[in-house]
């Protein structure tokens, strides 16, 4: 596919075997790299994505989280040219307690697909508007309007939608969010011991996060 770039977002403190894993995934695609060696927080991950935007030439890019296996399918889908899509097929995967995935409906930037003037566009607007830092309780997903509303800028829509394999995203004590880090964050309504394509979830952390 030639008309997406995936947008790499990384600190590069993630365990090898995962990080090869992970990338394996994804080496069909154009990407941009995007690392930062220090503490990402919310702002710093939106500045990130607008730098990536700006150097891709594709009519759409894909965020990439560094911690959240990607599958083939969430690629082929294309929104709108003025819409945003967050695919909500996302488990979740917690480092701590029993291992089982679950899912809670809630758009994730690590699961948009972004035409890719739309987002350098929305991204513009707001450091435009915040230069100096933009409130935290309004640092949020593009295209979600309780956020939008929040930081005054131009509405601009999105839409959910389900890959037929989900993705998977780990849930660990070095990400952004901070129920992530002190580990007091619950599980989903929708909850399984064993998913297509990336098998039982105490074998995925096993082999590939807790493994050297």
């Amino acid at each position: 596919m030639n008309d997406i770039t995936l947008l790499f977002i990384t600190a590069g403190q993630l365990p090898k075997r995962w990080a090869e894993f992970h990338l394996k995934q994804l080496q069909d695609y154009p990407m941009i790299i995007l690392r930062d060696d220090k503490k990402m927080g919310y702002e710093q991950i939106y500045r990130k994505m607008l730098e990536g935007a700006k150097l891709a030439t594709t009519d759409y890019v894909a965020v990439i989280e560094d911690d959240v296996l990607y599958s083939k399918e969430h690629f082929e889908y294309r929104p709108p040219l003025d819409t945003f899509a967050y695919n909500q097929h996302r488990w979740a995967l917690f480092t701590w307690g029993k291992p089982i995935y679950s899912i809670r409906n809630r758009k994730s930037n690590c699961s948009l697909i972004a035409p890719r003037n739309l987002l350098i566009e929305a991204l513009e607007e707001r450091f435009a508007k915040y230069p100096t830092g933009m409130p935290p309780e309004f640092t949020g997903e593009l295209g979600r309007e309780r956020v939008e509303k929040g930081l005054g800028v131009t509405p601009r829509k999105s839409t959910e939608w389900y890959s037929e394999i989900g993705l998977v995203q780990i849930n660990h004590k070095d990400a952004t969010e901070d129920r992530q880090k002190r580990q007091r964050k619950t599980l989903g309504p929708i909850k399984a011991f064993d998913i297509p394509r990336w098998g039982k979830a105490e074998d995925l952390l096993t082999m590939l996060w807790t493994s050297a």
